[in-house]
């Protein structure tokens, strides 16, 4: 009798091979592709191959074949296979029937691409034997076009349905939750009745598992329930099982509820939140301001603690100025801080009941990508009614964005992993500085005010499409006697009353809209931001 293991092994090879394996240019590498994932020795491993070589397992070329092997047998008293090879035939033949069972055989299986595409088809419906062997027979390039990201994707699925074969392909495959997929495959064996087995699994990997069994566990319910089939893999039960997003308790009570309606509701949740990492690059920041580098060392410092957003002590950033061309030009240095994030732009001050609805159509909820590391910036300008105002400056806190509850469904959803960053005009800084860690931006020099100018043009002549953008000599140094918010208004003005191919900016053109001429208490790199 082979071990436990072994059998799967042998039983997993033979179905490969049942299927697709006979279009296979190098079956003993599929064969020792199959005996490394499930730990078996190398010697050991070249005799089973030898073994699988011998005409009686060769001759099983069909069901048909091992039912016709299995009734000769009743009547050979000599000359009979050893109890080995007996066993490999029983192997082979009910790797058969199980091919047949699941419909990864079909009469026109001769036929290459009808036999890919038989089990492909099996994949794509959720059969977990169909996700373990498509995703080995890609991630090694047999029969298939090897297609590692696929594989994987395939194998993860396979091995977050407890599946055995999928537990020890993933593991074999590198994937990078291996202290959970030791602790379920060690809790899978246990309840097959081969706890004993586990000892290969820590001899080859080591004996670090995770403590938290919740997700197996809940699946076995679940199974054992009728909720769900074990041989069939479903991704919107996956989805909850497996979320970082919501409680043990509130995952048991979604996926073993039978209100398929509530269940549905949670599946649009953002269930993936907190995966994507953030990924902070200082260098975006070097150089902000030439003449003002303890500027460029305050945003890195704060941009850069942006790991620890989901500790409870955690300040958010507060950028502070009465510019709103300025705050935008910090809104957008954060976003290109980070590596591919998820930006949500929102203005506190237009937020309206609907957008607090206790749903997934909260704006907190509803803005979330939950496949990338989303930044939501909060803009707090003029005024602000103090119902959004208190709401969002709820969610500055860090304790809070763990249990933001929703009353339908009922659950409490963990948004610490969204970075929150605001941007307010100084009167609402003394609204925020409890909260928040307040960055004042300091006003610009002249030679600063010159340099956004004409930055201010070259935007603009990308937005309007134009290909030949100008100023005048000696327009920026005029214009920079007003405040940078008019000036961005009056250049974008002129641009688009005058647009044309080629445009070359006169005061003639500019100065009619700038809303004042005065020059006294000019608003500069975000205005005179008095001291609390």
């Amino acid at each position: 009798m082979f071990d436990h293991i072994t059998e799967i092994m042998l039983r997993s090879y033979f179905i490969a091979e049942n299927t697709v394996g006979k279009f296979c240019a190098d079956k003993e590498a599929l064969f020792f592709t199959y005996a490394h994932i499930f730990l078996l020795k190398e010697e050991e491993a070249s005799r089973l191959f030898a073994l699988a070589g011998k005409e009686e397992v060769r001759a099983i070329r069909s069901e048909g074949d091992f039912h016709r092997c299995l009734r000769m047998r009743r009547f050979l008293d000599e000359d009979r296979p050893s109890i080995e090879l007996e066993d490999l035939i029983d192997i082979k033949g009910t790797a058969y029937t199980i091919a047949l069972g699941y419909h990864l055989l079909e009469e026109s299986g001769e036929i290459r691409s009808s036999a890919c595409e038989t089990v492909v088809r099996a994949a794509e419906n959720g059969l977990v034997l169909g996700l373990t062997t498509l995703g080995i027979l890609q991630m090694e390039g047999f029969v298939f076009e090897k297609d590692r990201e696929s594989g994987m994707k395939n194998l993860r699925c396979a091995a977050d349905w407890d599946s055995e074969e999928g537990l020890f392909a993933a593991l074999y495959y590198g994937l990078p939750t291996r202290e959970s997929l030791l602790e379920r495959l060690r809790e899978e064996l246990i309840r097959v009745g081969h706890g004993e087995e586990f000892g290969k699994v820590t001899e080859a990997y080591g004996d670090t598992m995770s403590e938290g069994k919740g997700e197996f566990r809940l699946l076995e319910k679940a199974f054992r329930q009728g909720v769900i089939k074990r041989e069939t893999y479903n991704k919107s039960y996956a989805r909850l099982v497996y979320s970082g997003l919501l409680s043990a308790r509130e995952k048991e009570s979604l996926v073993l509820t039978p209100n398929k309606d509530l269940f549905a509701e949670a599946c649009t949740l953002p269930l993936k939140l907190g995966e994507a990492q953030a990924v902070f690059h200082a260098e975006a920041l070097e150089g902000v301001r030439p003449g003002h580098p303890e500027q460029a060392e305050q945003l890195i410092c704060g941009l850069g603690n942006a790991d620890l957003r989901t500790v409870d002590a955690y300040r958010p950033l507060c950028f502070v100025s009465d510019s709103a061309y300025l705050l935008n030009y910090y809104a957008g240095l954060v976003a290109r801080s980070f590596e591919a994030p998820h930006v949500e732009r929102i203005e506190v001050g237009d937020l309206i009941d609907y957008d607090f609805e206790p749903t997934k159509n909260h704006i907190f909820v509803r803005s979330c990508d939950e496949d990338a590391f989303n930044i939501y910036l909060l803009f707090f300008r003029g005024e602000i009614a103090d119902r959004a105002f208190d709401l969002v400056k709820y969610f500055l806190r860090t304790e809070k964005r763990r249990k933001f509850r929703l009353n339908h469904p009922g659950v409490a959803l963990d948004l610490s992993a969204v970075l929150p960053v605001c941007f307010c005009d100084r009167e609402n800084a003394h609204r925020l500085k409890e909260w928040c860690d307040l960055i004042r931006i300091p006003d610009l020099t002249a030679g600063e005010k010159v340099d956004f100018t004409e930055r201010c043009v070259r935007e603009k002549g990308k937005i309007y499409g134009i290909g030949k953008l100008t100023m005048q000599e000696g327009l920026a140094g005029k214009l920079s006697a007003y405040g940078i918010d008019e000036i961005d208004m009056s250049i974008d003005t002129a641009v688009r009353m005058h647009r044309m191919r080629d445009l070359e900016l006169t005061e003639a053109m500019v100065l009619p809209y700038l809303r004042s001429a005065s020059k006294k208490n000019t608003i500069g790199f975000g205005g005179n931001i008095h001291d609390d």
